[in-house]
């Protein structure tokens, strides 16, 4: 096992001929190398680390300083100390940047890449740790973690160097997790902002692993905000893209989109469902096509809890309007066969008596206010007679396609 003296021998040694490879293992927070090498420095109570590091590395300050508290994050990493272990990381990522920030070259870029990762994973056992002990705080230290990688995303992105911007990408995917854990999501508008600023790198210059996550969080946010056509854009991008082996990715992507495929009324085919195990939707979409509300309700009771878990069971509840209407459709054909003369005209009680055999007890009243909705969301083209409580729909296009478009231009990344 190397000493902590050899270790810091390696680091001086990588920086001097800037060898980036070697440079980012030595940032790796859990290299059992390194938490050797620093686990055996803390046995020996005469060692002062700090002056160790400047006598091994202090021919390339600051070099001396970022490995200084580095090496306090190992030590308090080896011993479970991982509260301690990320405040010592934030102070090895600032001193890190205010240096990256004075280079020409990227070279160190790697081994800056290596501390978020480390800065993220600390983190988020510190706030583990935190909730056992019952102590824990708003955002915790994954909090902290987002404004690290913040400070490092605007030293990589705002630069005339352009071998910094390769991990722009990388950076804003991590910052999507956190938000996205910590339920901050607004933060998640800027970052989006920024990607479809021209300064920012040409999107298929970034791998397609991350181009495919980066579509892929950008779709569940505007699933969250019911921005349903901008939704379908990325997440059919995240899932044309994803490799095809990855069938969990794959299923991933499906449970976001095909929420929002369904409330355009496009439906998935059983072989789909059966490939990627979403049985959830089999009732959903068996209600969709028949008009069945009793049947969509009782899929949505069963599968309740997974469907909040994914954050998409105020969507499928939308589902409703749009099995309405297919029953609706089936209402009004079985009218104009039964009366030709009066095909246009439904009478309400006849839905009435279909909404009732599907389990739905209501009166009259509701039936009509249940019409008037579909017609105001423009599901259905027609006008409501109150008097005579009957339907007259429009001679052409009574149904039209549904869509949930918004006036926003797409977002160009995908043109790129």
């Amino acid at each position: 096992m190397a000493s902590l003296g050899q270790y810091l021998d390696a680091a001086a040694h990588a920086v001097s001929v800037k060898d980036s490879a070697t440079l980012a293992l030595l940032f790796d927070v859990d290299s059992v190398h390194a938490l050797g090498a620093v686990r055996s420095a803390l046995g020996d109570r005469g060692m002062n680390v700090g002056e160790l590091c400047e006598e091994k590395v202090g021919a390339y300050a600051p070099w001396d300083e970022i490995f200084a508290s580095h090496c306090q994050c190992l030590g308090a990493n080896a011993e479970g100390r991982y509260d301690d272990a990320f405040v010592a990381m934030q102070a090895t990522i600032a001193a890190f940047v205010k240096d990256f920030r004075a280079q020409d070259t990227a070279w160190s870029l790697d081994a800056l890449m290596n501390l978020v990762r480390g800065a993220v994973a600390l983190a988020t056992r510190a706030d583990d740790e935190a909730e056992r002990a019952g102590r824990q705080r708003k955002d915790g230290r994954l909090g902290d973690a987002g404004a690290a990688l913040m400070l490092v995303y605007r030293n990589t992105a705002n630069t005339s160097v352009w071998e910094k911007k390769s991990q722009c990408l990388f950076l804003v995917i991590s910052l999507f997790k956190i938000y996205f854990k910590l339920n901050t999501l607004h933060l998640c508008k800027n970052l989006i902002n920024a990607v479809n600023l021209p300064t920012f790198p040409t999107f298929d210059t970034f791998p397609v692993a991350q181009r495919v996550t980066y579509a892929f969080y950008v779709g569940r946010l505007a699933v969250f905000d019911d921005n349903f056509g901008v939704a379908e854009q990325h997440l059919e991008y995240a899932f044309r893209h994803c490799k095809s082996d990855s069938r969990r990715n794959k299923a991933l992507i499906l449970r976001y989109l095909l929420p929002v495929k369904l409330l355009m009324g496009k439906m998935p085919t059983a072989m789909l469902l059966q490939k990627y195990g979403l049985g959830e939707y089999v009732d959903v979409v068996s209600a969709m096509k028949s008009g069945n509300v009793r049947m969509l309700n009782d899929a949505l009771k069963t599968h309740q809890i997974s469907f909040i878990k994914q954050g998409t069971f105020l969507v499928l509840e939308k589902l409703r309007n749009i099995v309405l209407r297919t029953l609706f459709q089936k209402v009004h054909a079985f009218s104009a066969e039964k009366n030709p003369a009066k095909g246009n005209q439904v009478n309400l009680h006849m839905f009435l008596a279909a909404l009732k055999w599907c389990g739905c007890d209501m009166d009259i009243d509701e039936v009509e206010m249940i019409m008037a909705n579909l017609i105001f969301r423009k599901f259905v083209k027609g006008y409501i007679s109150h008097k005579s409580r009957v339907v007259v729909l429009a001679k052409a296009g009574a149904f039209p396609a549904i869509s949930y478009d918004d006036d926003r231009p797409k977002i160009a990344y995908l043109q790129n």
